[in-house]
């Protein structure tokens, strides 16, 4: 059993009724000062429990918490966004047509691929969307505003430094970026989170991948762009509103998806167990 489990079976006797012996405490020493303390009827004790497991085991912040946009070039379990940026296309170029985040809004299409404590939100190849899905409420969400990748899969002539200095110029003329919570924006100047990929990067490509780049392996890939880190939302529902353009060429991006954070199948198998542990205690005689 694990220490947390322990504490919480422990409070969970106490607000069931069960008090300590005079081995486990000397809190209590007059049986009639015990029997006054558990005067609640047992529907409300069970009520009490349950709530109190609840909190505990899910501990996941509620949905009165702002959503938290981490600073640029800030560090999620030991990556700076730019190298979760890597990551972000490493997913995006790994899904095939099927349940493809970037042309459909089911939570299927959400989910796949993801693993890991950062969850990877889906732009637009250059349009607009409106989706809706569940995020695990412990999990930070990368959410890309407008981005860039070349690689040698798309250019093999191009040499590592000639890639990095086109995306560099290509993302220098982004001139609007839009990232709101509830139609309230996530940061004075979002100009700011431009976050590049540190180096060169590989990634493999699915045949059908939302980007139309033949099957096959990019070995020397750099990428720009801008993104926003937020930290995890808890147990709340938010709209958010991401994108970005560049008006020369012309190309935009914008998503507006309603976004709800649930506890983690873990969580909820957590829960069970502190039940399982409080149904244990009810059975024993007080």
């Amino acid at each position: 059993m694990t220490r947390e489990v322990a504490k919480v079976i422990s409070l969970g006797k106490l607000l069931a009724g069960h008090v300590p012996n005079e081995k486990e405490s000397h809190s209590f020493v007059d049986k009639g000062e015990t029997m006054k303390r558990t005067s609640m009827t047992r529907g409300a004790r069970a009520l009490a429990v349950a709530a109190t497991l609840t909190a505990a085991l899910l501990a996941v912040p509620t949905a009165e918490a702002a959503v938290t946009v981490l600073a640029p070039g800030s560090s999620v379990a030991g990556k700076t966004i730019g190298q979760w940026s890597e990551a972000w296309w490493q997913w995006a170029f790994s899904l095939d047509a099927i349940d493809n985040p970037f042309t459909d809004g089911s939570q299927a299409a959400a989910s796949n691929g993801q693993s890991g404590p950062v969850f990877f939100l889906a732009g637009t190849t250059g349009s607009t969307a409106t989706r809706s899905f569940n995020v695990p409420g412990d999990k930070y969400l990368l959410v890309p505003l407008i981005n860039l990748e070349l690689s040698d899969l798309e250019d093999p002539t191009a040499s590592a430094a000639h890639l990095r200095a086109m995306a560099t110029d290509i993302i220098d003329m982004v001139d609007s970026l839009t990232g709101k919570v509830d139609g309230i924006d996530l940061a004075a100047d979002l100009f700011l989170y431009r976050e590049a990929t540190p180096g060169t990067f590989s990634f493999v490509t699915a045949a059908g991948n939302a980007f139309g780049v033949i099957p096959g392996t990019a070995n020397v890939a750099v990428g720009d762009g801008y993104y926003l880190m937020l930290a995890p939302i808890g147990l709340g529902t938010y709209t958010l509103t991401y994108g970005g353009g560049i008006s020369t060429f012309p190309f935009a991006t914008e998503v507006e998806a309603t976004v709800t954070g649930v506890p983690e199948p873990a969580a909820l198998g957590l829960l069970a167990v502190g039940l399982m542990g409080l149904a244990w205690v009810r059975r024993r005689p007080l």
